[in-house]
């Protein structure tokens, strides 16, 4: 059983640590997903829900029943999301190397040389984020590549079961 202290400072770091509490602070965090788009939720867009689809029905076919086309979706929106983390990662890159020729060429007649230490660690740390992002969406995808494969194969009636990956 905790101690009468312990009980006490569990409530006091549960006082500190509960979220925001103000109508301000809910708002904030409330758009935190949408700060690049990578953990918002990307259906609600059209064209995003189309290309979706164009790729469900290309991955599983016109034909496909009720659980192929699930996971063909799945598969969809993580290759879109992959897509979408790639392009952040390219332009993120891209402003590493303008800072790093900006810096460089400021430093006399180093013209685009990158030194050690002139690329902030603001990017890198960015990158390092934009991974959580990658590994969650092709982990979906591959898992849902898995499963359509199965289902696949025991519609087809496989004898061998094949290591996909």
């Amino acid at each position: 059983m905790a101690s009468d202290s312990k009980i006490a400072a569990n409530r006091r770091n549960s006082r500190r640590s509960s979220g925001p509490r103000t109508v301000a602070g809910k708002l904030t965090v409330s758009r935190n997903a949408l700060r690049h788009g990578l953990a918002a939720a990307t259906l609600r867009d059209s064209g995003i829900a189309a290309e979706v689809d164009r790729l469900a029905t290309a991955i599983a076919g016109e034909n496909a029943d009720a659980v192929q086309r699930e996971q063909a979706v799945i598969i969809a929106e993580s290759e879109l999301s992959l897509l979408r983390v790639r392009a952040v990662r390219t332009n993120i890159l891209e402003q590493m190397r303008a800072t790093a020729a900006e810096e460089g060429g400021s430093r006399g007649d180093q013209a685009n040389a990158v030194l050690p230490g002139v690329i902030g660690g603001a990017y890198l740390d960015q990158l390092r984020r934009l991974e959580r992002y990658e590994r969650r969406a092709f982990s979906k995808r591959q898992g849902a590549v898995r499963k359509l494969l199965d289902v696949q194969c025991t519609i087809d009636g496989c004898i061998d079961k094949i290591n996909y990956f």
